[in-house]
């Protein structure tokens, strides 16, 4: 699912998401993706995390949020979560087409985010009964409370435009101009020391990180406390999967 793409210096290393389509985040992909980001050399000077094809990612897959495989999942993307923020290196999240539910919590919790103007971009997991944990994480600080709640609580999808506009990403540039900037990017930052782009990152996130990885956990156990047994959660879970607009019962 996931495969290393480059890393013939250890100065830069790329991953890429590949289950084509839409790079679709499977409790597989996720338990790969978080094994390669934990076996990078520590010499790296950066990552450049980007998806196969025209998407970033699409999400995770939905039938494993229903009530048999919640906890796995949950687990798999905290410890895909942690895997990078721990990471030493920098890490830059290259952004076309798709970047929706825990794909855009993955391009978040990347320190950069670049992305194509016309990028689909969005949180849309309210629409199916349940919550994005990274999510509501990760975007207040990025963007503001305001922003980040007005994404959460409806759902909308944003172009990359917008997402450089209001901080999300770094900067947009039109799709065919995606792959040249995030280059130079990368380039730049890997012309400097480990020593220092390690020791910068963690200065970087020294004053809030204890406070980020808490805010997971307790996000992710209000989503089995609350979501996993509610009827709401389920239900609109089933109503995707069944292709239907789902009932809500407010239980």
């Amino acid at each position: 699912m996931t495969f290393l793409v480059e890393n013939k210096t250890a100065e830069r290393v790329t991953l890429q998401l590949d289950n084509p389509p839409l790079n679709i985040l499977t409790l597989r992909a996720m338990r790969e993706l978080d094994a390669a980001l934990r076996s990078i050399p520590k010499e790296t000077r950066v990552v450049v995390l980007r998806g196969a094809g025209d998407h970033f990612c699409a999400g995770a897959d939905v039938g494993e949020h229903l009530s048999d495989h919640v906890r796995d999942m949950l687990e798999a993307l905290e410890r895909l979560y942690l895997a990078l923020v721990q990471l030493p290196a920098p890490t830059i999240a290259v952004v076309r087409g798709a970047c929706l539910g825990a794909g855009l919590e993955i391009a978040v919790t990347c320190d950069l985010v670049l992305a194509a103007d016309d990028a689909k971009i969005g949180v849309p997991e309210v629409s199916l009964g349940v919550m994005p944990p990274i999510a509501a994480v990760e975007l207040p600080a990025r963007i503001g409370r305001a922003r980040a709640a007005e994404l959460v609580y409806t759902g909308r999808t944003i172009r990359g435009k917008e997402a450089a506009a209001i901080g999300l990403a770094l900067e947009s540039v039109p799709a065919g101009e995606l792959d040249a900037r995030a280059e130079a990017l990368a380039a730049k930052i890997a012309s400097h020391s480990s020593v220092a782009l390690h020791a910068c990152k963690r200065a970087l996130d020294h004053p809030t990180q204890r406070a980020r990885f808490d805010a997971l956990r307790e996000a992710c156990d209000l989503y089995q406390r609350s979501i996993v047994p509610s009827h709401d959660g389920n239900e609109g879970l089933s109503a995707f999967l069944e292709k239907r607009k789902p009932v809500w019962t407010d239980e």
